[in-house]
């Protein structure tokens, strides 16, 4: 019951953070440091007050473990918010943060020694191939094709920095994963780590509140704070949900699960916001069907224990 709650949560909960996140976005292209710093706050006083009892709760885990984790998160979110001000099309980032789904499977059999049937491999194949199918067609577009919301064509030098900048994250956040399942959970308050370090993005971080207060007022509050409270609270619950899932399901059945989330996020992303859907985002919707489907059915007995047990 409430391994299927926690995976409704992570679907409306991560889709909803990523709505409030192009809203930001797009009210100001460079406010992504700002967000993440707001985040890294949220997380920090959250962690201080229920988790660390204002230190009174005793540290289990060595600090240069924690530190070494909180890095990790801290450069893997300001790598991604600096892809952003690179070019890169939300939809593309949306598949570079998926495209850990093959690698997840096969980093489970090298490193954990883990045993999966063949129908789970070519599930997870289906599933990437899909989603990539589908963003590739956005950046088609979004690249020589550019639309009435672009006033030109993206810069194809730019845009190759994005990708070399999502890839680096994409190798961090699959180590710091795999720490993460040994390291769990990570020490909200220590979040305060890298704090000190958003002084070198100041005046950036400065300038995005002028812009935050600028914005149209509702229910007394300017709209974009009233987003970015929204952001910050949709994503604390997406990963809460997720942690939970990680202790209860495969570390493959959560991947495919985010995946299948960032699916939704990329149609939100081409319905709601307007961005081009073609022939190509429908191959990519068929592939993410099968695979979903492949992933379902079910394995022999003795596949399924064998999984578990590993």
């Amino acid at each position: 019951k409430w391994t299927v709650v926690a995976m409704a949560t992570v679907i409306v909960g991560c889709c909803s953070n990523v709505v409030f996140l192009e809203y930001l976005i797009r009210a100001s292209s460079s406010s992504g440091n700002m967000i993440v710093f707001f985040q890294f706050l949220f997380v920090f006083f959250e962690g201080l007050i229920f988790h660390n009892r204002f230190g009174k709760t005793e540290r289990i885990i060595p600090l240069k473990k924690y530190v070494i984790m909180v890095m990790m998160h801290f450069t893997v979110s300001i790598t991604n918010i600096m892809a952003l001000d690179c070019d890169i099309p939300m939809p593309l980032h949306m598949i570079f943060k998926s495209g850990s789904l093959v690698a997840n499977l096969l980093l489970g059999c090298i490193v954990m020694k883990r045993s999966y049937p063949v129908s789970k491999f070519v599930a997870v194949v289906f599933v990437s191939l899909g989603i990539f199918i589908s963003t590739i067609a956005t950046v088609i577009f979004s690249v020589f094709h550019p639309d009435a919301d672009t006033s030109e064509e993206r810069s194809i030098p730019t845009l190759l920095l994005g990708i070399s900048l999502l890839t680096y994250a994409l190798m961090i956040i699959k180590v710091s994963i795999w720490k993460a399942v040994l390291i769990n959970p990570l020490p909200h308050s220590q979040h305060m780590i890298p704090l000190p370090f958003f002084i070198v993005i100041a005046p950036s971080i400065v300038s995005n509140i002028h812009v935050m207060n600028s914005s149209p007022i509702t229910m007394g509050v300017p709209l974009l704070w009233i987003y970015l409270a929204l952001n910050i609270v949709t994503q604390y619950i997406c990963i809460r949900a997720i942690f939970y899932l990680t202790s209860v399901c495969t570390s493959l059945t959560v991947t495919l699960l985010i995946t299948l989330r960032k699916f939704v996020s990329l149609l939100i992303s081409v319905l709601y916001f307007g961005n081009r859907f073609t022939a190509l985002h429908s191959v990519g919707g068929a592939f993410v069907l099968i695979g979903t489907l492949l992933y379902a059915l079910p394995v022999r007995r003795q596949n399924l224990q064998k999984e578990k047990s590993s």
